[in-house]
Order: structure tokens, then sequence, then C-alpha cells
């Protein structure tokens, strides 16, 4: 979002600070425009590619929505246990260091998922509710997510419906949602390593910056860390600085904003549940970001509000200058 057509913020930073953005040069794109991937998506029946499919949803989903997702065990069309996948029980202290998804939810209770390419989505959609339901196994939420593009109206309509009948959320996440998930959240990478496509061969002139080549390392090494739930045993305002470190890395490498957000939702919950000590320093980064990065004005406001009552609430002269700042 441009404050002005003839002034951005990004650009006004990066002539500033460069130092703080991407130096790789040459970088190509992924090689798949979204018509390319949305026609992919629509004729993946005609190439018997359903299994492929399967394992790109649930791949797809355990970045998007839960990260704890079992794979599908039994034969093919729900398998054994009558699901395409399904979450399993996490520890608090595993699952509050995921900065993707929903880590409370997810961690805590019974999600299915039923995956399909066929035609027909609204007929197989009640018949794997049904099973799912009938399995009696205590599910509060069932995601079903197909290759074929559905209404509005009709994806609420049958939300509804099914919601009501079984006693369990449903969801239903189409062809769009997997094409708007994919392009604005950068998630190529995942489509190339699950699916027929393509990988993109490099630009000539592509070179990977010595920073980025840094900043890639450190971030690596970081997320490692932060995964060990016997790390930071006594040390929550270490763990909590590595999170806002990790935030800051994705940010330089020029990662999706969705997940540079979800690495400053982490930290941001972490602080919240431990004293709130480092709740202000939080979205004083992330304001910076918001608004030198991401140009969103509005996104930029919010925090900024925050941001004051905090200042206030402490007295504190630090937090009044960084207010100004």
């Amino acid at each position: 979002m441009k404050t002005q057509d003839t002034y951005s913020p990004r650009d006004f930073m990066r002539a500033r600070r460069p130092e703080l953005f991407p130096d790789s040069t040459g970088v190509p794109s992924s090689g798949v425009d979204r018509g390319q991937f949305e026609y992919y998506l629509e004729s993946l029946t005609q190439r018997k590619e359903e299994l492929r499919f399967v394992h790109f949803c649930r791949r797809l989903a355990e970045k998007e929505l839960c990260p704890n997702l079992l794979p599908q065990t039994g034969p093919t069309g729900g398998g054994d246990s009558r699901v395409d996948s399904e979450t399993y029980p996490v520890a608090d202290a595993i699952a509050e260091r995921w900065y993707e998804g929903s880590p409370r939810r997810a961690s805590s209770e019974r999600w299915a998922f039923a995956f399909s390419a066929k035609k027909r989505w609204r007929e197989k959609i009640e018949s794997d509710v049904a099973k799912i339901a009938n399995t009696g196994r205590g599910y509060t939420l069932v995601y079903f997510i197909t290759s074929q593009s559905v209404r509005d109206k009709a994806r609420a309509a049958t939300e509804d419906a099914l919601s009501k009948r079984y006693g369990v959320t449903v969801k239903v996440l189409d062809r769009t949602w997997l094409v708007e998930t994919v392009v604005n959240h950068d998630r190529w990478e995942l489509v190339f390593q699950t699916l027929d496509v393509s990988r993109p061969a490099d630009q000539p002139g592509t070179v990977a910056g010595p920073r980025d080549v840094a900043r890639k390392n450190e971030l690596a090494e970081l997320d490692r860390l932060i995964d060990d739930d016997q790390r930071y045993q006594d040390g929550a305002y270490q763990l909590i600085e590595d999170c806002v470190q990790t935030a800051l890395l994705a940010r330089s490498l020029g990662r999706s904003r969705a997940e540079v957000d979800g690495r400053f939702d982490r930290a941001e919950r972490l602080s919240l549940e431990r004293g709130k000590r480092q709740l202000f320093h939080i979205l004083y980064q992330r304001a910076w970001t918001t608004f030198w990065w991401y140009e969103d004005c509005p996104e930029f406001e919010r925090l900024y509000s925050r941001m004051e009552a905090l200042a206030f609430e402490s007295g504190g002269v630090w937090g009044a200058g960084e207010l100004v700042t």
C-alpha cells in the first residue's frame, strides 16, 4: 500500500539502508504464473495425479493451518482411518514455538482433513464428512480441500448445512484458496516438491549475496535452537529475542509477509504469556517493518496505538523516545 503515488517508503528505506534488504542478484521468478497453476489444478484428474494432489494438500496444510498432521497410512480415498490426514496432540512447550498455523488450537484439538480432486465436490464432501463424523473420535473441525472452484454462496451454504447436521465445524477450501495461498505466501517451492511442475532454471547471472548466505545460515540455526524443547529452560527472555531475530532475518531475506508476520506473531504470543517485558520492543520492530517494508499504513497505525498505550502505561522515557522515532 503506497502512501502517495510518488513516494514509496520501501524504496526510500532501501536507498538509505540497503544492508537491511536482500543482496542476491538475478533471482528468478517461480517460472509459473497464477493462470498456469490454476489450470494445472483444474486438469489434475485428466493426468491421474490425485495422489500427488493429496500429498500437496497435506504439505500446504502443514504450512498454513497446523504443522502436526499425520500422513495417510491406509489405502487411497480416506484410508482405514476415514480421513486423509488428522492432527495429533502436541505438548504446549513445543506448540508455543510454532510460527505457522494456529498453534494453541491445533495442538490440543482433534482436526480431520479430506482432500479431493473430484469434479462433483459437493457429493464428495457430504460423503467424507459423514464418514468422519461417524468415527466418533470427537473431531472439532473438518477441513475439506478441493481442487475445484467453489462459489462463495455454495461454500457457505455447504459449510453451514454440514456443520449443523453433524455437530462439527466444517470448512471448505477450494482452488481459489490454493492458488492465492501459493502465490501470496510464496509457497512455490512446495509446489515443485510435491506436484509434477518443473522447477525453473536459474537465470544467467544469478548470484547469492554474501549477506543473504549469512542470514540463511543464521536463520536455520536459530530455527533449530528454538525447536529444541530442552533449550531456554530458564531463559524465556532469550527465547523471545531469538524469535524476534528470526522475523528480522526473514524480512531481510525477502521472505513472504505471511512468514514474517507469523514469526512476529510467535514472539508477541510468547511475550504476552511471560509478563510482556519485551512486548513494546516487538511492536516497535513490527510497526517499523509494516511501514517501511510493506507500506501498510492502517496496520502501522493500529500497531502504533498499541505501542502508545504501553508507553503511557509504563511511563518510561525510552518508550516515549521510540514512539517519536
